[in-house]
């Protein structure tokens, strides 16, 4: 049976985030997750998770300054410190959280930027977060993000991802797929399930084209959700 997250950066808009753990968990919800914990204590964080009886599954590592249009810095050439650092508190986060995944992020490509060395920087901070979460039982999970939504994202296709998965062969480092950029970038989704399957251990969803509930939209979730049944699909 699938197991379902609640992302609480989407949903529950309305409601303080601190409210937003119960609202999650009274309508069935039995794990959440959102974009940063770093803006919160920890303890907080803990408190509203064990007051709605819910366990938090993922949040993403250190995006960098989201006000400068920063989204992510683990492929950003001359901040390989800095993403060492932030990916350790990351990891002092998912720990004290018992979250078992952290999405890592790579950031922008910068125009006129060497894009293989911004690759070479990311597949070594990669192995630096794989290695560090092996050794906390956490998985470093990466996302191709569309790039309408995030130009110049340094990350946009499934297979890309894979590949570099299998570059690294590091048993914590997996693929995060999110359907909704997925079917932006290329579509064909029941064969991306099917040759992904295997590495992926998070899935997102939601509809394109404009990010809406998955019970309208161009994808057909009722067919998504046998398929992933059908390829047994524990994550």
């Amino acid at each position: 049976m699938i197991k379902l997250s609640a992302n609480l950066s989407f949903l529950f808009n309305e409601l303080p985030f601190e409210k937003r753990f119960n609202a999650a968990s009274e309508l069935g919800f039995k794990a959440v997750e959102f974009f940063f914990p770093y803006n919160y204590k920890i303890e907080n964080l803990k408190n509203w998770l064990k007051e709605a009886n819910i366990k938090l599954i993922l949040f993403n590592s250190y995006p960098g300054l989201l006000e400068k249009g920063e989204r992510g810095i683990a492929s950003l050439v001359g901040r390989e410190n800095e993403f060492k650092e932030k990916f350790d508190l990351a990891i002092k986060y998912a720990v004290q959280l018992a979250c078992p995944f952290i999405h890592v992020m790579p950031g922008i490509d910068i125009k006129g930027s060497n894009i293989k060395k911004s690759r070479d920087v990311f597949i070594k901070n990669l192995s630096y977060a794989a290695n560090i979460c092996s050794k906390n039982n956490i998985i470093a999970l990466i996302e191709p993000i569309n790039n309408r939504d995030i130009p110049y994202y340094h990350l946009n296709y499934v297979d890309d991802a894979i590949s570099i998965i299998k570059e690294l062969n590091h048993p914590a480092l997996k693929l995060q797929l999110d359907l909704y950029h997925a079917q932006i970038m290329s579509g064909d989704l029941t064969n991306i399930l099917n040759n992904s399957i295997e590495y992926t251990k998070h899935i997102q969803i939601a509809s394109p084209p404009y990010r809406h509930e998955p019970d309208k939209g161009e994808i057909n979730y009722s067919f998504i959700f046998d398929r992933i049944e059908k390829l047994k699909y524990q994550g």
